[in-house]
């Protein structure tokens, strides 16, 4: 994990029957927000990993609330993992290292139309991101859920259009990618490019995108698509483990940081395929 703060926990309280929702306070101004509405950290959930570099699990959890002395996460306790079982675990009073926060969603200005799309994972994020919107904001959101009872109210003083749908999530076929074939029209009717955000498993972002470039022909510029978690996250393991040293310096090659994310996936999806991952 990258540079560590340590963490007090403050709370811990269920959201849905699939989330809990967990407070903590941070160190003086060790932590400070980046201010983007889907920023997030790395939290090391205390269970041991060789593959990773410092030997301990981490997980990538959304900030769903800055507070004034700290902030709230809301993690996933359906199904297995790490994740799962550390949310089922952390009571008021551990100590828990979490990494500097990131984020990946940047709507240009002059994109009052936003399309999100994305899974169980990215609920928090869009939870936040629909709080957080002005009133001249228009949001369209599809979000699949493994049940219904994870559904929740997402105020916002934006207009939205929200749908709820069952699939992915590790229990069936993502349905995210034709949902959004399915908003191509109204999103062709518009009168500027939508700003599509996307997070969710990694193999489906990889296909949302392919989607969004190639037929969809949405520019770069308005996309910004996130894997969040593996579907088969041992087999991903193994194969970056068993790179050779001039495969991971392609790998470094490629992902430079003069380009966007999304500049850098044209060449990286063709090198994540002829490694069969």
């Amino acid at each position: 994990m990258e540079t560590t703060i340590t963490t007090v926990v403050t709370g811990v309280e269920p959201v849905t029957p699939g989330f809990v929702r967990v407070r903590v306070t941070t160190p003086g101004d060790s932590w400070r927000s980046t201010g983007a509405a889907d920023e997030f950290v790395h939290v090391d959930v205390g269970e041991a990993d060789a593959d990773a570099s410092d030997g301990h699990a981490s997980r990538h959890y959304t900030i769903s609330k800055v507070l004034s002395d700290g902030f709230e996460m809301e993690i996933a306790v359906h199904g297995e993992g790490p994740g799962a079982a550390w949310g089922e675990r952390v009571r008021p009073g551990d100590a828990v290292a979490v990494s500097e926060p990131k984020a990946y969603y940047a709507p240009p200005s002059s994109a009052h139309r936003r399309v999100l799309l994305g899974d169980a994972t990215a609920l928090p994020a869009i939870a936040r991101i629909l709080a957080e919107a002005n009133p001249d904001e228009r949001f369209t959101v599809v979000i699949e859920l493994a049940t219904i009872a994870d559904s929740r109210e997402l105020p916002s003083a934006a207009a939205v259009d929200l749908e709820w749908r069952l699939g992915g999530n590790g229990i069936g076929p993502s349905v995210l990618r034709s949902a959004l074939a399915d908003l191509l029209p109204r999103l062709r009717d518009a009168d500027a490019e939508p700003y599509l955000w996307v997070a969710c498993e990694a193999a489906e972002s990889r296909r949302i995108r392919q989607f969004a470039r190639h037929e969809a022909q949405l520019p770069m510029t308005v996309l910004r698509i996130v894997g969040y978690w593996h579907g088969d996250h041992e087999r991903v393991v193994r194969a970056w483990a068993n790179l050779t040293e001039a495969q991971r310096e392609r790998a470094a090659e490629i992902w430079r940081e003069d380009r966007t994310d999304e500049e850098n996936w044209v060449d990286y999806e063709p090198f994540l395929r002829s490694l069969g991952v």
